[in-house]
Order: C-alpha cells, then sequence, then structure tokens
C-alpha cells in the first residue's frame, strides 16, 4: 500500500516514472578506490625521485616532463574509462542532454572527469572549481598528495621547479583530446609561488 503522496501521484493525468533501481547522483566510491590502486601517484614520485638523482634544473625538468607527462596522460585515460564504466544519474543526465544538443561537453562533462580525476588519487574530498561557464573552466588545487611526496623524496630545487606540473596539464590536455574540445591549458597560479595550483582551460 503506497503513501497517500504515492496515490495521489498515481491518479495524475502525466505519465508517472517508477524507476527500476535507486538512482545515484554520487560519484561510485568503488570506482575512486579503483583508481587510486590504478593511478597511484606514489609510484610516478618514487621513478622520477630514482631518476633525477644528483639532476638539478633544467636538467631535472625535462624528466620530469616526460615522466610525469605520461603519467598524467595515463591517469586521464584511464579516469575517462573507470568514469564511462561506473556512470552515475547526474552524468547519465548530462550525457543525454549533451548528445541532444551537442552542448555541455564544456564544461560540465570535463569537469565531471577532471573531479574524478583528483578524488581518486588525492586526499581531499572536494576538488574547489573557480569558474565553470562555457569558456572557462578553472581549478585549485590547495593540498596536494603529490607535491607532499616530492618535498619528502627530492631536493628542494628540484622540488621548486614543480615537475608534477606536468601531470595535472597534461591530463587536462588528454581529456580536452578524448573529449573533442579544443581549448587552452594553463596555470593561473603556482603551489610554489602561491600555496596551491590554480589551472585554467579556455575553449577556443
Amino acid at each position: 500500500m503506497g503513501t497517500k503522496t504515492e496515490t495521489e501521484a498515481r491518479k495524475s493525468p502525466y505519465q508517472l516514472l517508477i524507476a527500476s533501481e535507486s538512482y545515484s547522483f554520487e560519484l561510485n566510491q568503488d570506482m575512486l578506490n579503483r583508481l587510486r590502486e590504478e593511478a597511484d601517484p606514489g609510484e610516478v614520485v618514487a621513478r622520477f625521485a630514482q631518476a633525477v638523482g644528483g639532476k638539478k634544473g633544467a636538467e631535472s625538468d625535462a624528466v620530469a616532463k616526460k615522466l610525469f607527462g605520461e603519467y598524467g596522460q595515463s591517469w586521464m585515460k584511464k579516469t575517462l574509462q573507470r568514469g564511462e564504466e561506473y556512470p552515475d544519474r547526474t552524468y547519465q543526465v548530462l550525457r543525454e542532454a549533451a548528445d541532444q544538443t551537442g552542448e555541455l561537453v564544456f564544461p560540465h562533462i570535463l569537469q565531471r572527469f577532471i573531479e574524478i580525476a583528483y578524488l581518486g588519487t588525492q586526499q581531499f574530498r572536494k576538488l574547489p572549481v573557480v569558474e565553470s561557464w562555457a569558456r572557462r573552466l578553472v581549478y585549485k588545487v590547495t593540498d596536494c598528495y603529490t607535491f607532499n611526496l616530492l618535498k619528502e623524496k627530492c631536493d628542494p630545487e628540484v622540488v621548486s621547479l614543480l615537475p608534477c606540473r606536468h601531470a595535472c596539464l597534461a591530463a587536462c590536455h588528454t581529456a580536452c583530446e578524448e573529449l573533442n574540445l579544443e581549448a587552452t591549458i594553463g596555470m593561473g597560479a603556482s603551489m610554489v609561488k602561491d600555496g596551491y595550483c590554480q589551472f585554467v582551460i579556455t575553449r577556443k
């Protein structure tokens, strides 16, 4: 026997949708846990620390661009894969609207995958988004697990070059490429200079 509200709803002239299963509007925790295992930043930091050895300055940054760049690309491709395998209701609605209108991939679907990437590999529970509109997506990372690992394992001079930035930049580039978005990616702030990193994605 339904409640009074359910009974009244069934008498309404519009079609009533009875969902076969409960909808979730939250990111799937199993997906985040799986991504954390598959794209653990601790592994690339360890490889980088070993590779740079006594290298400093531009020489170490060249190593960082290669190692963290490859990691960032792999990290985002794995994120896109897992994000499609574990679709929450919010994503389903966005995807349906995007398919019908040709819009919303930027910034909304792009933002979803970027959030999955960070929440699956960092230790914070929310990614601060500064701007999210038709032309720009701007987000910041205030407490970076990867950067903290670098400070533990590498020389301060190497850390001051912010080698891990190559991972985030590569991840953003990869997300845009895979979603067929033409955009430029830059940094509006650096963990070394400003105490946080801020990434700016501008649609062309």
